[in-house]
């Protein structure tokens, strides 16, 4: 007889597959949360410690391992995890590739910022950094080092002095003999940056300053001078006078081709400016009562160029003498109505009546 109560193997089967997917179900969705958790950490271990930008400057040694140099980084709070930078460095081939130095980082960089700047040897560099500006003479600048700790004075001009310490340079070789200040006008004005550490700081900016002089008066400017007639000293020379007359820019090449007018007629340059650079005060207004001292810089007194530049020209000044501006105007005279310009006229009586303008504009 048949025994009715048998259940068949498929029906059997059907509650241990239903318990089998409930529990890959679920080993599924402890895993996902797992994964999707442990993500998440990583992603936050990875995150900037901080947000915080303040400069934290820390030392990585000469043969530190990942693991010394990720306790550094932890110690100074740059980091969350070193177990983790650690790691990261070994996932991307890294590892051993930190270069020795210091850096300035900060809680606002995340880990692998930091590790690329670590990795680079984007080093922190102990430097000074300071701006001589247009129009300072020799000694000038020497004073404005000084007085930033910078130089010695007195060891700078003494250099300064010594022509065959720069013999390296084309222009320093074409100079003429005998300059009172032989490197006045060739230590270019620019924002420049040393080494705080660098030894021989004097003869190292004045180095610089005079190759940075090279790189600006290009070829192109030299053949400019030869087709003008006049020598790159000459061009420096006048280009000075033009620095400290023309406060305006755009009058630059307006007034050089006033004093190439001048120059060609053998008209004084009677520039203002010569006789500051004697008396070394670019301030005084009225030089009327120094206008015949002996100084062959008095352009009142002497005819053509003086010797040798009366301060350092920049870029503007320089160009604006190998490309001076054509006219017929022989004299200008400042507005003196805050506008930095100046009035140009052709003859003196026109000049006289600018002169008076300009009183006029002082007095209102």
């Amino acid at each position: 007889m048949e025994n009715t109560d048998k259940v068949p193997a498929e029906k059997k089967k059907r509650p241990a597959l239903k318990i089998a997917l409930i529990v890959f179900v679920i080993l599924f969705i402890a895993a996902a949360g797992a994964a999707c958790y442990g993500w998440t950490w990583l992603q936050n271990q990875l995150a900037p410690a901080g947000d915080s930008d303040r400069p934290i400057l820390i030392t990585v040694p000469k043969g530190a391992t990942s693991a010394g140099v990720g306790n550094i980084l932890y110690e100074a709070g740059l980091i969350r995890n070193s177990i983790v930078f650690r790691f990261w460095l070994r996932h991307y081939e890294l590892d051993g590739k930190i270069q020795a130095g210091d850096y300035i980082l900060s809680e606002s960089l995340s880990l692998s910022e930091i590790a690329d700047k670590l990795v680079k040897g984007d080093v922190h560099r102990d430097t000074i950094r300071f701006t001589i500006p247009e129009g300072l003479f020799l000694e000038d600048i020497a004073a404005r080092l000084a007085d930033k700790g910078i130089v010695d004075k007195e060891r700078f001009l003494e250099l300064a002095a010594d022509l065959s310490l720069w013999q390296d340079y084309w222009f320093v070789r074409e100079m003429p003999e005998g300059l009172e200040v032989p490197l006045e006008g060739y230590l270019f004005p620019n924002t420049y940056e040393i080494l705080g550490k660098a030894e021989n700081r004097e003869e190292l900016i004045i180095a610089i300053m005079l190759r940075q002089f090279d790189k600006v008066f290009t070829e192109e400017m030299r053949s400019g001078a030869e087709a003008l007639g006049i020598s790159v000293h000459e061009a420096v020379t006048l280009a000075s006078i033009v620095e400290k007359e023309a406060v305006s820019g755009k009058e630059r090449p307006l007034i050089a081709g006033v004093f190439f007018n001048r120059l060609g007629i053998k008209m004084p340059l009677q520039s203002c400016a010569t006789v500051n650079y004697i008396l070394k005060d670019f301030s005084i207004r009225d030089i009327s009562p120094y206008k015949k001292d002996p100084s062959p810089y008095n352009t009142y007194l002497y005819g053509g160029l003086p010797p040798g530049p009366i301060a350092g020209p920049g870029r503007a000044a320089l160009e604006a003498v190998i490309w001076p501006e054509e006219s017929d105007y022989l004299y200008f005279v400042a507005k003196d109505d805050g506008s930095d310009e100046h009035y140009f006229a052709k003859t003196y009586a026109e000049h006289i009546k600018n002169a008076r303008k300009a009183k006029a504009n002082r007095n209102n």
